[in-house]
């Protein structure tokens, strides 16, 4: 049998299940492949040859292509006339489809983390040691904190830091997923959970139901998904503080290493985080950053950012819309608070501890306790209070006319 027949029975064999190869020298040269299409063969060369330098025998890369994900094995073969990597590429099935999983390599997950707000305001900030340790030796590990304190982002910085950066990161929401996607996650031979070398980081817990939640934890255990992938699970605190229910039957159950994100409120110093955010915005649309006057800073720095770096962006980026390169005085941050406490106040779930507005009352209720939360932030201030309101001085007076008396 010639040389081209034995070929020939390769590319089939690969084919059947589903995979083709190529093998390159250290250029990125072809000088093997049993791929048809020729600008998808050169993509692949490209982009594996850009990353020989740290891959090992067997890395496996995710590569983006036509709206879904290509897993790509990489295994150095050694020859006479120097090295060459033999690369097997496999489509992951089922990326496309399901919303709330995601395949990426290191280089989105870099490019995610750095448009957060938690990457623009910390940069590569380092992650304690004892973190890093548990996630090197493959100890699942649970990253709680209040809403928006940056969980997703610690457990990017982990990845991009720690030894598997070339492995693929899989995110997984579970409040994300339909039905469909959610008999895909537990069922599916191409579901992230039967997979081996991900970084899986699995958010969400607070969408599932009693049942579901078994139902994972279960899969999870039986299947000893925490020595097959390094899991990193990220939780929200319960409104006041404390571990969720959820959170707790998980961290039990797979035996979790835990680590709390701190607060900003808990860091201090919210006005550099805003200035720094500023700082960024500033460099984006090519202005000179705003300043901010003590008093404003002071303001800044007595909040309670309940949703933590979600609520930073919001605050910086209305800060900026205001002041432009001028400077935030008080009055702007007071207002700019103003209104987050209106959004945070109305926003449907969980009401804060400190108020008793909840949704499910008359309207012109709600309405009369926005207004008084405003006119209360402005210091008494009823012209500010009805701009920031985006209402005439008498709506505001007719909402509040009982207070007058």
């Amino acid at each position: 049998m010639n040389s081209d027949a034995k070929l020939q029975i390769l590319i089939e064999a690969l084919a059947a299940a589903g995979a083709s190869a190529l093998a390159i020298d250290g250029h990125g040269h072809v000088a093997i492949s049993t791929m048809d299409d020729v600008a998808l063969e050169q993509d692949v060369a490209a982009f594996v040859a850009e990353r020989l330098g740290r891959v090992g025998n067997g890395t496996r890369l995710v590569m983006g292509h036509a709206g879904g994900r290509l897993s790509l094995t990489v295994r150095p073969v050694a020859k006479e006339d120097g090295a060459l990597w033999v690369v097997v590429i496999r489509e992951v099935r089922g990326v496309a489809a399901h919303a709330g999983i995601e395949w990426l390599n290191a280089d989105e997950v870099e490019a995610r983390y750095e448009a957060s707000a938690y990457g623009i305001v910390e940069g590569a900030a380092a992650v304690s040691g004892p973190v890093c340790e548990s996630y090197a030796r493959g100890v699942p590990l649970m990253l709680e904190g209040e809403l928006g304190a940056g969980q997703a982002e610690i457990a990017k910085r982990l990845y991009l830091d720690g030894p598997y950066a070339d492995e693929p990161f899989v995110s997984v929401a579970l409040d994300e997923l339909t039905d469909r996607g959610w008999r895909h996650l537990l069922k599916s031979s191409e579901s992230p959970l039967f997979q081996a070398r991900l970084t899986l980081c699995i958010g969400g817990w607070h969408a599932l139901s009693p049942q579901r939640l078994r139902e994972l934890v279960s899969t999870m255990t039986d299947t000893a998904l925490a020595a097959r992938c390094h899991v990193v699970l990220t939780a929200n605190d319960m409104p006041g503080g404390g571990e969720s229910d959820q959170a707790a039957f998980v961290t039990e159950r797979l035996a979790c290493a835990v680590s709390v994100a701190p607060a900003i409120a808990e860091q201090g110093g919210a006005s550099k985080k805003v200035a720094q955010y500023l700082s960024y915005l500033s460099d984006v649309f090519g202005t000179t950053a705003p300043s901010m006057s003590e008093e404003a800073a002071s303001t800044l720095n007595g909040y309670r950012w309940p949703r933590n770096y979600l609520q930073l962006r919001e605050v910086s980026e209305r800060l900026y819309i205001l002041v432009g390169s001028g400077v935030a005085e008080r009055a702007v941050a007071e207002e700019v608070l103003a209104q987050e406490d209106v959004i945070k106040t109305a926003t449907f779930g969980t009401p804060t501890l400190d108020s008793d507005l909840y949704i499910l009352r008359p309207l012109t209720d709600t309405e009369r306790d926005i207004a008084r939360l405003v006119v209360g932030y402005l210091q008494g201030n009823r012209t500010r209070a009805a701009e920031v309101l985006g209402i005439s001085r008498t709506t505001l007076w007719r909402l509040l006319k009982d207070d007058d008396r």
